[in-house]
């Protein structure tokens, strides 16, 4: 048999909590075809469920909610069979996803990419570079700061994993190779790419959708258009739909969307990722090296260069254009982002001084479900503590968590008298609370005008941008 030298890569579709069920089926594969996979990659709604706390922050219809085995894998009870990565969804924990809002584990072997990010994963002599959007996109969220605050109100349940602009922006300015690129929802008319009659047989009620150009994300349209990764895995669906996206580069995308665990379903897909790039269905690397992760030096200098642009949430400016009708995306504020380009070339030679390993830093940060907890009291905590793992981020790109207070809404870790800060802490909640909402419906009115009037202002003081001055 030939030594094929690179990594063994399963790809999952909507993982809907069946942590055991699919970790068997990894298992089965390889007992089948002899062979160890390295890798498991998780196009969302993996729901990592702690706990019942954790369960009522997923948005999701009541009679569906259930803990699923997760609470197992983040007590160490089980472990999984391989490195498993994912983005986030629709139906997630998204208490717990905010702790790890730059990415992290979630519990030993299961990582987490965060809102966005660009990952580089290392086996032996094959070296691939993984990047990922988590969540989907909503119009009407798009361009609203991340003014989700904890605890999450019923609407926020369900706008905290909206995409928002600013991680697109923070994606838009990568500009090395991304070979594999992980999202929920598609890319707006990707189908047109593949057997569009097929999969409108397969799924009848997708049709309308499809016919008015209205299919998938406009959001990740613009990534597949910009970034062009070699690969495009997705779910959302709930079907196994293929295609060849030929970019006007010449490059090419093969896009792969997969089903959920449920029996008869396509919901799997094994391949061995080369360290030439291609992608084998037929022959398998046997190498005993380990799975290594790394920090992406650009990726890193993008989240320096525009780490003090989250403190003025509070008056996030526009940074993209959207024109619906001709399904397009753009950036606009041209010359702010050549600024910020060239922001990023001067941090890059900070960060691509040596390759810096992502550390095995999980800890375990909330009390897990226990079996024979059988009460439907809940009590939810008053606040959302800074996860050790986005501390140990902040330090790595010299930042404090300080600067974070109204964006993801933590509270300071700095010792307070306990009056006081009992007293801060009431008193900013509902400053913040008040804030966020006139915020959201003046941005809300704002698109609103913006929409009826159809114009375009380029228009924006360096102030603004306070760390360009």
């Amino acid at each position: 048999m030939i030594q094929i030298e690179g990594i063994n890569i399963a790809v999952e579709g909507c993982f809907h909590g069946k942590f055991d069920d699919i970790f068997a089926e990894i298992k089965e594969i390889e007992k089948k075809k002899q062979i160890k996979i390295d890798l498991l990659l998780v196009s969302g709604d993996v729901q990592t469920i702690r706990n019942k706390h954790d369960m009522y922050n997923m948005a999701c219809p009541q009679k569906y909610l259930e803990m699923g085995s997760f609470y197992k894998y983040y007590t160490g009870e089980k472990v999984a069979p391989c490195l498993t990565i994912f983005i986030g969804g629709n139906h997630e924990a998204s208490n717990y996803l905010r702790e790890l809002h730059f990415g992290g584990w979630v519990c030993p072997n299961i990582y987490f990419l965060g809102s966005s990010n660009v990952i580089q994963i290392k086996k032996g002599q094959t070296t691939f570079k993984l990047g990922g959007n988590s969540g989907i996109f909503n119009n009407y969220d798009f361009n609203i700061p991340k003014l989700e605050c904890f605890p999450f109100t019923q609407d926020q349940l369900h706008s905290v994993y909206h995409i928002k602009q600013f991680d697109l922006y923070k994606l838009s300015l990568y500009e090395g190779d991304i070979n594999v690129f992980l999202s929920h929802d598609w890319p707006l008319q990707v189908e047109k790419h593949g057997d569009i009659n097929d999969l409108i047989k397969r799924k009848k009620h997708f049709e309308s959708d499809i016919i008015d150009g209205k299919f998938g994300s406009i959001s990740h349209k613009y990534l597949l258009n910009k970034l062009q990764p070699n690969f495009w895995f997705a779910a959302h669906m709930h079907v196994k739909f293929e295609a060849l996206v030929q970019h006007q580069s010449n490059k090419k995308t093969k896009f792969l969307a997969l089903d959920k665990c449920l029996p008869g379903r396509e919901f799997l897909q094994v391949f061995t990722y080369t360290k030439e790039g291609l992608d084998l269905y037929n022959q398998f690397a046997f190498n005993n090296d380990p799975i290594e992760l790394f920090y992406d030096p650009e990726w890193l200098a993008i989240m320096k260069i525009t780490f003090n642009l989250q403190q003025i949430w509070y008056k996030m400016p526009k940074l993209f254009e959207c024109n619906y009708a001709q399904k397009d995306l753009k950036i606009i504020r041209y010359q702010k982002y050549q600024q910020l380009l060239q922001a990023k070339k001067e941090a890059l030679i900070y960060f691509k001084k040596e390759p810096i390993k992502i550390p095995q830093n999980f800890q375990i940060t909330a009390t897990p479900y226990f079996k024979n907890d059988h009460t439907n009291k809940l009590i939810l905590p008053n606040k959302v503590l800074l996860n050790n793992q986005m501390n140990d981020y902040l330090k790595l790109i010299k930042e404090s968590e300080q600067e974070l207070n109204g964006f993801l809404f933590y509270e300071s870790q700095q010792q307070q008298n306990k009056e006081q800060k009992n007293q801060f802490h009431v008193i900013n909640k509902i400053e913040t609370q008040i804030k966020k909402e006139i915020v959201k419906q003046e941005i809300l009115n704002q698109l609103e005008q913006q929409q009826k009037q159809q114009k375009k202002n380029d228009n924006m003081n360096i102030q603004d941008f306070p760390f360009l001055q």
